[in-house]
């Protein structure tokens, strides 16, 4: 393990590493090509998005015993 096998031992590191990035990097391009990612059309969704209210009463329902916790800890 001395100073003359070292470009060997970052050899045998780095090269299984680089080959991992890539394969990483090319099935992430193929995922967002398969999603449409890539295309010049605007996407479309099925259903339309935003808060409603069901959304406020759960936001509050969480907000409120946060909320209680922290005015009695600052006390």
């Amino acid at each position: 393990m001395g100073g003359k096998h070292a470009s060997k031992i970052i050899e045998y590191r780095m090269v299984p590493l680089m080959t991992c990035c890539v394969n990483i990097g090319e099935e992430l391009s193929a995922a967002a090509l398969t999603r449409g990612l890539g295309g010049e059309v605007k996407r479309t969704n099925i259903c339309r998005i935003g808060f409603h209210l069901q959304d406020y009463a759960a936001l509050i329902l969480c907000l409120v015993p946060w909320v209680l916790l922290i005015v009695d800890v600052v006390r």
